[in-house]
């Protein structure tokens, strides 16, 4: 069972927070620990477990960011620890930008390539955009999908350098 399935909401990229915030809540009304403490040992352990698995289901739902890897997961599009290979044309850019930033000797210059990071971070996503904001992925073909996993590997690589130049 998926996270999706467990709140009952669809399968998209853009989760309605209030019906999990809800669906969550219900959950945890019925299942909380604290509710069995005078249950038997294993109807604690399970009560104990349907929480444990609401708690996390939240926290990756509730959350944007992991939303998506989620999502390419639960598809069958992302490996744990994928090595996926990005474009040599991408990865050329990425290296200039790298040399760019230590060859900026001002605070001015630094700027400008975070600029640059920033605009690529948005024309990548631009032409995703009503796809990734949409809330139930049923209808998104599977090539879109592949897009999408691209996606995420450069959104990823760009959050790393930007991390990276924050000195």
């Amino acid at each position: 069972m998926t996270y999706f399935e467990l709140f009952g909401l669809p399968i998209g990229f853009k989760v309605d927070t209030v019906k999990l915030r809800q669906a969550f809540m219900d959950i945890q009304r019925m299942s909380h620990p604290d509710k069995f403490a005078q249950a038997s040992p294993d109807e604690q352990e399970i009560a104990l477990e349907k929480s444990a698995i609401a708690n996390k289901g939240f926290a990756i739902l509730n959350h944007p960011e992991k939303v998506l890897p989620y999502v390419l997961e639960t598809l069958g599009l992302l490996e744990p620890e994928e090595k996926y290979a990005l474009q040599p044309a991408f990865l050329m850019e990425m290296m200039d930008l790298n040399e760019a930033w230590m060859d900026a000797d001002t605070e001015d210059e630094k700027q400008k390539v975070i600029h640059q990071v920033k605009q690529i971070q948005n024309d990548i996503y631009e032409p995703l955009k009503a796809t990734l904001e949409t809330a139930d992925i049923k209808d998104i073909p599977p090539e879109k999908l592949l897009q999408i996993k691209e996606y995420y590997y450069k959104k990823k690589y760009l959050d790393r350098i930007l991390a990276d130049f924050r000195y």
